[in-house]
């Protein structure tokens, strides 16, 4: 017998996160100063590595990517102003310590979203990301759609008829977006976990209280919160190449008076999950001030683990989930 294929896929917008993996955040600090004329020289030994160069002044990042089951297609584009915290540091945890405040914007199909971001990164394994965001819905590709109650069908064939009868429309919204990222490298095996917290309140129609959210393809509560996680665990060659594994899941909180007598509809809509191998090609970073650097290409395989439409619902559990793309950035 052969697997179910499922609907046609439809095109869904969206953000890749934790694409850092293969274009690492611009780190930003002081490049090591050359000695003075009159300084001592330096004692003789093993050489040291050079410090990872963090640039002062402006900076840009580009990642466009593709995914499957679901279908979408998404340009994320930041650029702004950055600065060192700390300087060079002989101790690695106080390296590529910055702050920046960057502009950003994500272009798909479907929306478009941009606003500020605020970047810190107080130790070399610890980032935070604030962003506020407002996001515009085209209204096609059936969305965006809304509901009154989490046992309402979201699923890809109900939307594209909810579509056919009027249901999607386009919408704005605004989205804050608090992000944590932890960063550990041993040897040649580099870990990443990735956390966001994002509340999104959206312009929906009168009595609905949930709609569907496209960047994360979970239902979601207006006006209310969710949290998504991607964890990857890589080995680093010397050359480039990275290969690894990502594990995702992605949950959506949903307050209790809003789902009695639905509560198991409720525990199996939220959260979703994924898990794959990973793969990718860095290119070789400029380690200084370069207006096209580190170019990067990654592919990730996934299976669903947890999906109320993609674990052999409407789309059969062994279609693959698959994100692959193409980053760089650079300094201005």
């Amino acid at each position: 017998m052969f697997p179910k294929t499922g609907p046609r896929s439809r095109a869904r917008a969206w953000i890749l996160s934790g694409a850092l993996l293969f274009a690492p955040p611009v780190f930003a600090a002081d490049p090591p100063k050359d000695p003075a004329p009159n300084d001592p020289a330096p004692k003789e030994g093993a050489p040291k590595d050079e410090q990872p160069y963090v640039h002062k002044g402006f900076v840009y990042r580009s990642t466009t990517a593709v995914r499957y089951n679901p279908l979408g297609l998404s340009t994320f584009f930041r650029i702004g102003y950055q600065r060192p915290l700390l300087g060079p540091q002989e101790n690695i945890l106080l390296q590529r310590t910055y702050i920046g405040i960057h502009a950003v914007t994500t272009i798909t199909p479907a929306y478009i979203r941009g606003g500020l971001r605020l970047d810190v990164q107080p130790l070399a394994f610890l980032q935070f990301l604030f962003a506020y965001e407002g996001m515009a819905l085209f209204g096609t590709y059936d969305t965006l759609q809304s509901f009154k109650h989490v046992s309402e069908d979201f699923g890809d064939v109900r939307q594209v008829e909810r579509g056919k009868q009027g249901l999607a429309y386009p919408t704005t919204g605004g989205i804050f977006t608090a992000d944590v990222i932890l960063q550990a490298k041993g040897g040649p095996f580099l870990l990443v976990s990735d956390t966001q917290f994002i509340h999104t309140d959206f312009t929906i129609t009168p009595g609905d209280r949930f709609y569907f959210d496209l960047p994360l393809g979970m239902l979601a509560k207006d006006d209310g919160w969710m949290v998504s996680n991607e964890t990857d665990l890589l080995f680093v060659t010397s050359f480039g190449l990275m290969a690894g594994a990502r594990h995702g899941v992605y949950h959506t909180f949903l307050p209790a008076e809003l789902v009695a007598g639905e509560e198991a509809r409720a525990e199996q809509i939220t959260p979703i999950e994924f898990a794959g191998p990973l793969v990718g090609w860095q290119f070789p970073e400029h380690n200084g001030p370069k207006r096209f650097n580190a170019p990067g290409i990654f592919l990730n395989v996934s299976w669903w683990i947890r999906n109320p439409y993609r674990t052999g619902q409407e789309v059969a559990a062994t279609v693959p989930y698959i994100v692959g793309g193409f980053t760089f950035k650079g300094t201005l």
